[in-house]
């Protein structure tokens, strides 16, 4: 009870206005009649209706309670950041009991701390923000652009460089392709039967390319198929001068030269070009016939008997060898090269019957 006489003597000394009493005295109503042993319960109730109204008072009235400092112990309510702070009228609506403090709300500083907390970036945030070194992906596509801008450049010069090269593409044409213009130029012209200006194509396109074996081979055809002999001498002359190894067109020359008994000529062409017909038997046994028709019948043996190694199955190569042992004075060797000339079934009639004729 001295509890309860303090608080009264308490609001005494506040002295609220008349318009507070009034209107507290508004409140206060006569209560209905109550039964026996109603008594101390009514007046408990009333006691703790006059201590909620004490309670009232202090913390709103201005004056200072006993309680109030208590609640500045009190923890603060986690986490202020992520919770708005709960206001005051909350607090006031759960009842006290007698001899607990109620919970004390936040001071001022602790809510101008947390709204200051609400803009301060949370520590996972460097975290969260780790994907930034990936940052050369947007780089790359950044300096793409420029790249880009860049490959323009070069090519800018090169655009008009290229008509320039085409323009110039047929004085930097190599001799060969100006030896191909006058062949397909040639090639006309024998279609439409003008032969002579064929031949002066083809000679224009040995000029361009002396080493053309398929071009002085379609002018040596011409001149021949005309009897330009000495044309088609010089024409062979003039590429064994360039290519030794062609024998097919030594062994021409000398055959031309042989229709014109100019034996000796025909032997030195043979002889030039013998290092590259060594593994040919024709050209061997050429060589052999023109040995023979000079008399230097040793010599021809020698070419003879080259061919026969190299063509054992040409009956001509046996009988020129039996006719060069012969004239050198061997014989039997003689007969023997005759019968293989027959053995081998390879020689017209015309030689069947000079091999039967020296066997006999």
């Amino acid at each position: 009870m001295s509890l309860i006489n303090d608080m009264l003597r308490n609001l005494e000394a506040k002295r609220p206005d008349d318009l507070a009493r009034q209107n507290l005295q508004r409140e206060i109503r006569s209560l209905p009649p109550e039964s026996r042993g109603a008594g101390p319960a009514i007046k408990w109730a009333l006691l703790a209706g006059l201590v909620l109204a004490a309670g009232v008072v202090a913390l709103y009235g201005g004056g200072h309670w006993s309680l109030k400092p208590a609640a500045e112990s009190v923890p603060n309510p986690a986490p202020l950041a992520a919770t708005p702070p709960v206001p005051p009228a909350t607090n006031m609506e759960t009842p006290v009991a007698a001899g607990v403090a109620p919970p004390a709300e936040p001071v001022a500083d602790q809510l101008r701390l947390a709204s200051r907390l609400e803009f301060v970036p949370l520590p996972v945030a460097p975290v969260l923000s780790a994907p930034d070194p990936v940052v050369p992906a947007p780089k790359s596509e950044a300096a793409s652009p420029v790249v880009e801008a860049a490959k323009p450049a070069p090519a800018a010069p090169v655009g008009p460089v290229g008509p320039v090269k085409i323009e110039k593409s047929p004085v930097m044409a190599t001799p060969r392709d100006r030896a191909d213009i006058e062949v397909r130029r040639a090639e006309g012209a024998l279609a439409s039967g003008r032969t002579a200006e064929a031949i002066d194509s083809l000679r224009a396109a040995l000029k361009h390319d002396p080493a053309y074996v398929q071009v002085r081979q379609m002018l040596l055809r011409q001149l021949l198929d005309m009897r330009k002999i000495d044309e088609a001498m010089a024409a062979l002359q003039e590429g064994l001068d360039i290519q030794p190894m062609q024998t097919g067109w030594a062994m021409s020359l000398a055959r031309l030269q042989l229709e014109q008994n100019n034996l000796a000529a025909a032997d030195r062409t043979l002889t030039r070009a013998q290092a590259y017909g060594e593994a040919n038997a024709d050209y061997a046994g050429f060589q052999g016939h023109v040995k023979s028709r000079l008399g230097a019948q040793r010599q021809a043996v020698t070419h003879y008997q080259r061919a026969t190694r190299l063509a054992p199955n040409e009956g001509r190569w046996w009988l020129g060898l039996g006719l060069a042992l012969e004239a050198d004075g061997h014989l039997p060797e003689a007969r023997e090269a005759f019968k293989r000339s027959l053995a081998t079934s390879t020689l017209s009639a015309d030689l069947a019957a000079v091999a039967e004729q020296h066997l006999h």
